[in-house]
């Protein structure tokens, strides 16, 4: 199971996972807001479940932020699959990047 949980209220975020699950198939796309997303994220261990990141959940693996966007782009074909060669960055610089952009996301 391949599951994107993403803030179904910003219109951003609605685009991407829109996006990405056209591009790969397998995707399955859940707002953070519903009872089945907190129930996935719960049985995998999140306690807290936060409204201003995107989680990514494979299996039994659950990505947030920036690690689950390279996570998600590591699905996809080229030439969008490059971007997650950057998840070699240091996850403090990534997250760093991604709390402004999530701050300031219903802007987009």
């Amino acid at each position: 199971m391949k599951v994107i949980i993403y803030d179904s209220e910003c219109k951003f975020c609605t685009r991407f996972s829109k996006w990405s699950q056209s591009n790969v198939k397998t995707l399955e796309i859940i707002s953070v807001r519903s009872k089945e997303a907190r129930k996935i994220l719960r049985d995998k261990g999140i306690k807290f479940i936060d409204l201003q990141t995107i989680y990514f959940v494979n299996d039994n693996e659950v990505w947030v932020r920036s690690k689950a966007i390279f996570e998600i782009f590591a699905h996809f074909t080229s030439p969008w699959r490059i971007i997650s060669f950057f998840s070699f960055l240091p996850t403090h610089f990534t997250d760093f990047w991604y709390k402004i952009f999530a701050k300031y996301r219903y802007n987009f």
